[in-house]
């Protein structure tokens, strides 16, 4: 596991939800993340990331704007918004994500299904959450190991390069 500000120029790496979600964040963590998102932006590093990867961010954005209005915990927030549809209706920051990491120049790859079935091997071996899982596949399938995550349960899988925003 590495800094996340020494990814070198030049990288191909897969970018983590918690990049994007921390890249709204205050804070050292926040500002690393938004870094690497400018980096991208600025192709000095080449991102890439997946279809559910993007719709995890788009959940938790249009959680986190809900629970601002509401002031509950993230499951009472999710209960309250399953059962009043008229609330989702009128949030809004959630309708941008996919495009807003399509327009920082993040690449959304696919999730295939060679890769659903391959993601039961990363869970079993290195004990993985299925988004982690997946994340595993996603990147092996396109021959990618750099990985922008705060989550380091990856540095359990032999072959990742882990860059991570809370390593100094």
């Amino acid at each position: 596991m590495k800094p996340l500000t020494q990814l070198p120029d030049g990288a191909e790496v897969f970018i983590d939800t918690n990049i994007f979600v921390l890249a709204g964040a205050a804070g050292n963590l926040g500002t690393q993340c938004q870094e690497l998102l400018s980096r991208v932006r600025q192709r000095h590093i080449r991102g890439f990331t997946a279809t559910f990867v993007v719709a995890e961010v788009t959940h938790r954005v249009m959680v986190n704007e809900a629970r601002e209005q509401l002031q509950r915990s993230a499951r009472e927030t999710v209960e309250h918004l399953q059962q009043n549809p008229a609330l989702i209706r009128s949030l809004t920051r959630h309708l941008a994500v996919a495009s807003d990491i399509g327009k920082a120049g993040v690449n959304i790859l696919p999730l295939t299904v060679k890769d659903l079935h391959a993601s039961k091997a990363y869970r079993r071996e290195h004990g993985l959450l299925t988004n982690d899982s997946l994340i595993v596949a996603v990147m092996r399938n396109q021959r990618l190991r750099h990985l922008a995550s705060h989550d380091g349960g990856f540095a359990r899988v032999a072959g990742l390069q882990l860059w991570d925003p809370g390593r100094e």
